[in-house]
């Protein structure tokens, strides 16, 4: 996949933000990988598993693979690990804190040992946060939704699995009718 182009299509769906530490970790050739046995190399095994619960949240395996499958929650530690600043890193240390530290508060239980309801109740509370026009730019939660949506469509289960990917494509048709194919390409 040109990585350029996936960047270009990822900001589109982000509505055309994307951080400079997340285009650099992309343009040198971090991306997803799906492991089984994974271990943190940034995050601590607790924080992991609350990264590797929220971008389920985010993109959850339906008929198609979900941001686990594609190995997302990897791809978050190894751009945190690699790419962002330590300022950054930080502040995404504090809001996985807080987000445990809110599960307890309100269910009495870790982020990682609530039901799927009770963490889409959660993280829909940080969406509207996150998006409200009195937070600004940098809340945990659009920062974790734009990494999320980067790796997972800069994966090869992404990009193959869920876009259309044809890595020899035929004739060039400019202009086509959207209903003849059906879904969005990745190129």
């Amino acid at each position: 996949m040109n990585r350029r182009d996936a960047i270009k299509r990822t900001t589109i769906l982000l509505g055309g933000t994307l951080s400079a530490s997340a285009i650099m970790g992309v343009m040198s050739g971090c991306q997803a990988e799906p492991t089984l046995d994974w271990t943190p190399s940034f995050f601590t095994p607790d924080e992991g598993r609350i990264v590797e619960q929220i971008v389920e949240c985010i993109l959850p395996r339906t008929d198609t693979p979900g941001a686990v499958d594609a190995g997302v929650h990897t791809f978050i530690d190894n751009m945190m690990a690699d790419y962002y600043p330590e300022k950054e890193k930080a502040a995404f240390r504090e809001a996985l804190k807080k987000t445990d530290l809110d599960a307890n508060t309100v269910y009495g239980k870790s982020f990682a040992g609530l039901n799927d309801e009770q963490q889409d109740e959660l993280l829909s509370k940080y969406d509207e946060e996150a998006y409200a026009k009195t937070t600004g730019d940098n809340h945990f939660f659009k920062n974790m939704k734009e990494l999320t949506i980067l790796g997972f469509y800069t994966s090869e289960v992404g990009a193959t699995e869920v876009l259309e990917y044809d890595p020899l494509p035929g004739d060039y048709k400019g202009c086509i009718p959207y209903s003849d194919v059906g879904k969005a390409w990745a190129t």
